[in-house]
């Protein structure tokens, strides 16, 4: 088995109104499917008063054999997901606003994506399919590592050195007696 495991999917986002007044609406990753022929990136799937679902476009799902411990933590969540990564569209390339940046398996990538505050980042279900590939390939790659703690070895205490102030300086008390203790 490949050490890499590259599914296609379609991610599907809706266009929801806003009740802010400072916004008019909100794009929300809502799923992810299939790659289906005939789809072209904006294409409308559903349109009502208040919510348009629109095909986004097709992306690659990777999973690579370094990373099975971010699967193995995403398997052990309430409900396995899949995280759907938005970006902004500045050069018109795309026919909607946002295009997909990323999809990914892996909750501490999505982490890194959910830094930076101007990519939209949603958690969406994990169809079947693609639970039952994922959970195949981090069977044949993943390897559990003990935990195990350094040890510092060779650290000696420092002495007062000319030249250093000390942290804690042991005074004298007017009437003979020692401050710290």
């Amino acid at each position: 088995m490949d050490r890499e495991l590259t599914i296609l999917v379609g991610v599907l986002v809706e266009r929801r109104k806003s009740s802010s007044r400072w916004i008019s609406h909100t794009w929300i990753p809502v799923g992810v499917m299939p790659v289906a022929d005939g789809l072209q990136p904006g294409d409308v799937l559903v349109e009502d008063d208040s919510v348009t679902r629109y095909f986004m476009g097709v992306s690659e799902l990777t999973c690579f054999a370094a990373e099975t411990e971010a699967y193995v933590h995403n398997f052990n969540a309430e409900v396995p997901a899949l995280y759907v990564v938005l970006r902004r569209n500045e050069d018109g390339s795309h026919p909607l606003p946002w295009y997909v940046h990323a999809v990914t398996a892996s909750p501490y990538l999505a982490q890194d994506h959910d830094d930076n505050a101007d990519d939209i980042v949603e958690r969406v279900a994990m169809p079947a399919e693609i639970e039952e590939a994922i959970k195949a390939f981090v069977d044949h790659h993943h390897v559990e590592h003990a935990f195990k703690k350094r040890r510092r070895e060779g650290i000696k205490e420092e002495e007062h050195l000319f030249g250093k102030e000390p942290i804690f300086l042991n005074r004298e008390r007017p009437s003979g007696g020692r401050l710290d203790g």
